[in-house]
């Protein structure tokens, strides 16, 4: 039977992607890395993210998760905003997330090597407000007008993987509330599958933070800037370890 090519545009729709980001978001440590050994700073990225700025933020009224995933930086952001809109591109990851926001359950099923698997099941937190989020499968780069504005927009490790990185800054100035923030996390890997090298934010004597500020000022205003450590599994004995830099940045009244 002929199967069509994965591509980027379609990755984020397989099993396997969707089982490596459920472990990804919703694993225990020893789900995601069995050993005493190795970087456990970098465990539990997408609860991060949210985790090292929204106590000094302070709570909000409506929140914007943007390339969300499976969800868990969305139902983290439900501890401090009233409202969470989660959106993602994939399909698949949307209906993953909702399904865990009806009944707080995580079945993972892990690659441990070769065609050999384990099957976990976890539970959200329940000190999580679930229900303030709703998640929604579409475009980052052409979001309607009718979301209106939030108080945060949570960007995490999507500018990289977008064809067009300047129309979602341009997108986060828009969407943003006046006196809002932005948080925008990226280890920046450039690749052509995702974008065309001449849409990268990057060049010879430019590193890409100073790009984004290029863009991004002076309606946002750069706040603070931290290293995020992360880890993605791929199976027993091989993972990605990654560095996003998080810049947060602040609209002006």
């Amino acid at each position: 039977m002929n199967r069509e090519p994965t591509t980027p545009a379609n990755i984020y729709e397989t099993e396997a992607l969707l089982q490596q980001y459920l472990l990804f978001h919703y694993g225990t440590a020893e789900d995601q890395l069995p050993y005493w050994f190795g970087p456990h700073e970098a465990l539990f990225y997408p609860v991060r993210c949210v985790s090292e700025f929204l106590p000094r933020l302070g709570s909000v009224s409506r929140a914007l998760d943007l390339g969300c995933a499976v969800g868990r930086a969305s139902f983290e952001l439900s501890r401090w905003a009233d409202s969470v809109v989660g959106i993602d591109l994939s399909q698949r990851f949307i209906e993953a997330a909702e399904l865990i926001q009806q009944t707080g359950r995580i079945d993972i099923r892990i690659l441990e090597e070769g065609s050999r698997f384990s099957s976990v099941t976890r539970y959200l937190d329940k000190e999580l407000k679930r229900f303030r989020c709703r998640f929604q499968a579409t475009d980052a780069l052409s979001l309607s007008p009718d979301f209106g504005n939030f108080d945060l927009v949570l960007a995490a490790n999507l500018l990289d993987r977008v064809p067009d990185p300047v129309r979602l800054l341009a997108e986060l100035k828009r969407l943003v509330a006046p006196g809002g923030y932005v948080i925008l996390a990226s280890p920046y890997t450039w690749l052509e599958e995702f974008t065309s090298r001449r849409k990268w934010l990057s060049s010879p004597d430019q590193p890409t933070l100073n790009m984004i500020q290029s863009y991004l000022e002076p309606e946002l205003t750069l706040v603070e800037t931290k290293d995020l450590s992360f880890l993605i599994r791929e199976h027993a004995r091989k993972f990605q370890w990654s560095v996003a830099q998080v810049s947060v940045w602040k609209r002006g009244m």
